[in-house]
């Protein structure tokens, strides 16, 4: 921070950590980096790193630590910052392979700041293309393949939003500090020129920033033009003092709670000569609204100077992150949908004490809206409005699930699209109505998110964005209810094959042996392996190679018993788990699998269908202190013998 407030100037140079909270700020993209996955960081304008968040990803366990990967991730990096300008999203695919993204974060036409986000991708991973890069490379291929399923999987569309949302959250702080940093020099300078009436009455009239003095704690001598156009309230509106607390804050116990103790802490600073305390609280205006304002009292000769800094909209952001970050961990606790729409109705309206907001859903047949959370509507209009046929002109919600688009009435009463309801909405008071369709991240409609109004009304820039926050979290919850078996399966299974991953087949090995060996039961194990796959893919494609590892894990779940467990320990590699399995037993299955694939056939498009054998490895438990990395190593050390001995066969391990 400067170290006056005379320090920063609208002429003076100024940093990016001079506006911002850097600690505050880097909380904030972890608590991003926390719930979305992606990887994100910010330089400043000298290129000092403020923040990086982003874990024990590919790029810092591999690509980092590589000379010739990290020299790709460099010439990457120059190549986005190259391309670097205001309001624009710049990105590329790194040479490693991933996509990263660069905003500049410019106020008053300075770049303060860099933002960027990477390190996903916009599909699925081509795990060919980075099993080549292990392999040139010198990584070791489980691994590296493993952290790089594991990296965000994101549009290009949805990237460069989320890369708009955080360049708009760091201008907006900085931005704010900036003009915290002015009133502060704005306040230094009125101490120096108290003396000078008239000119600091010139100054105050023209400050951007509401400001008033009294004589003490009892008459209010002067109030600036700001501070009437902030609150409302006119010098012949507070007398004294006590008018001013009684109507600023109405509640008699937050006055004694709060207003009370801050007082006297004030009184006390004048005594002491020392800084008097801020205040920070919700003023009520002349209106009705309450702003969220930050309180600076300090003493010119026997007068008492306080400035008034409207910090509502940054305080209403700060809330609704707040509110975003909660939501977020219900989603991922897997908490009630409802619960979560609920939130979100409650966030809207405690932003907006007028409005009265509804969340409905689309039922299975994406034709009729269903209410899910409308806790301020009448019942009867709730019960009237379930399931409500969508289409055009079906009032603001019909229409809007009907056409994916944002519909804004201002005035139900005469609205075409509220024709067959305008009586319904006169019972239940309601005469504005704006809605948003809940939209899936790949643009299909999930329901709508309403804000109601008592009156004609048409919405500020601020009710878009509050209408907007709504509709995107809701997005996220109703999605992820959707999507969470779904999510189950993917963190279990191999992406390719549908069978167990490594991780999964592990565990799962790791329990039956464990049940094996406490009640003496027996266990086997398979290890097989594609004849020849190499040959496939140079021959035919990976696609082709894909093929016959798919064919190869229909033929397993076809021949194996349901209680056998077939694993992809990677590549063309499988293991396969036979619980309750004698060594005869053992070697008939693997003998079976063995054959029931030299039969199979993989169809090539314009030629003969593709036939594959596959080679084969057998142990079976057969010693108290054994473990499963021990038996894989057994199964695997016959598999090697079975193809040296001309593949296609089935070898079983014997101790040595």
């Amino acid at each position: 921070m400067p170290s006056s407030p005379t320090a920063v100037t609208n002429n003076t140079p100024y940093r990016f950590i001079d506006l911002v909270d850097a600690p505050a700020f880097a909380r904030m993209l972890e608590s991003f980096f926390q719930a979305t996955g992606i990887p994100n960081g910010v330089v400043d304008a000298e290129g000092n790193l403020l923040s990086m968040s982003g874990g024990e990803n590919a790029c810092a366990i591999f690509h980092r630590t590589q000379p010739q990967a990290a020299e790709r991730c460099r010439e990457s990096n120059l190549a986005i910052m190259h391309d670097l300008r205001a309001g624009h999203v710049a990105g590329g695919l790194c040479k490693n392979g991933l996509m990263d993204y660069a905003t500049p974060v410019v106020i008053e036409d300075r770049q303060l700041a860099t933002l960027f986000l990477g390190q996903i991708l916009h599909s699925p991973p081509d795990m060919a293309f980075f099993r080549a890069q292990a392999k040139q490379l010198g990584f070791d291929e489980h691994a590296y393949l493993e952290s790089i399923a594991a990296i965000p999987v994101i549009n290009k569309e949805r990237a460069e939003s989320l890369m708009t949302v955080m360049v708009e959250m760091a201008h907006m702080l900085a931005a704010s500090g900036l003009s915290r940093l002015r009133q502060m020099a704005l306040e230094h300078d009125l101490n120096e020129h108290a003396e000078r009436r008239i000119q600091l009455e010139d100054l105050l009239e023209s400050s951007p920033v509401a400001i008033g003095w009294s004589d003490g704690d009892k008459h209010i001598e002067y109030i600036n033009r700001q501070f009437t156009l902030l609150f409302g309230y006119t010098l012949n509106d507070l007398p004294d003092m006590e008018t001013w607390y009684r109507l600023a804050y109405p509640d008699p116990d937050y006055r004694e709670s709060v207003i009370a103790p801050w007082r006297k802490a004030v009184a006390l600073a004048k005594q002491t000569h020392t800084q008097a305390p801020e205040l920070e609280a919700n003023v009520a205006c002349k209106d009705g609204l309450l702003r969220r304002i930050v309180i600076r009292p300090s003493w010119v000769g026997k007068r008492r100077l306080v400035s008034f800094t409207d910090i509502t909209d940054r305080w209403l952001s700060e809330q609704r992150q707040q509110a975003h970050d909660i939501m977020l961990e219900m989603v991922a606790r897997g908490s009630p949908l409802i619960e979560i729409l609920a939130a979100i109705v409650r966030q809207i309206e405690s932003e907006d004490k007028s409005a009265r907001c509804s969340i409905l859903l689309l039922d299975k047949d994406g034709k009729h809206l269903l209410t899910a959370v409308a806790p301020s509507l009448p019942k009867f209009y709730n019960e009237a409005i379930h399931g409500i046929e969508i289409g055009m002109g079906v009032g603001s919600c019909g229409t809007a699930a009907y056409l994916g688009q944002r519909v804004i009435v201002e005035d139900i009463r005469t609205h075409d699209y509220w024709k067959p309801y305008v009586e319904l909405a006169a019972k239940a008071g309601l005469q504005a109505c704006w809605s948003e369709p809940i939209l899936s991240s790949r643009g299909k409609v999930l329901g709508t998110f309403a804000i109601y109004h008592a009156t004609a009304k048409s919405p500020l820039p601020k009710d878009i964005e509050r209408i907007n926050f709504a509709a995107n979290v809701a997005a996220v919850a109703i999605e992820n209810r959707h999507t969470r078996d779904e999510l189950e399966q993917r963190a279990y299974s191999d992406y390719l094959t549908g069978l167990a991953n490594r991780r999964y087949f592990l565990e799962q090995a790791e329990t039956e042996l464990a049940r094996a060996l406490r009640y003496n039961g027996k266990l086997s194990i398979l290890m097989l392996d594609v004849d020849h796959f190499k040959l496939f893919n140079d021959t035919h494609g990976h696609k082709v190679g894909d093929l016959v590892l798919q064919k190869l894990a229909d033929v397993c779940r076809a021949t194996l018993r349901n209680i056998d467990i077939v694993g992809r320990i990677g590549g063309e590699e499988f293991a396969v788990l036979l619980p309750e399995t004698e060594p005869q037993q053992a070697e008939e299955a693997a003998e079976r699998l063995r054959a029931a694939l030299a039969a199979a056939q993989v169809p090539l498009s314009g030629g003969l269908p593709l036939h594959f054998t596959a080679s084969f490895g057998v142990t079976t438990l057969n010693s108290k202190d054994a473990n499963i990395d021990m038996l894989l190593n057994q199964a695997d050390e016959a598999l090697y013998r079975a193809k040296s001995e001309g593949r296609n066969r089935v070898c079983t391990y014997h101790p040595h």
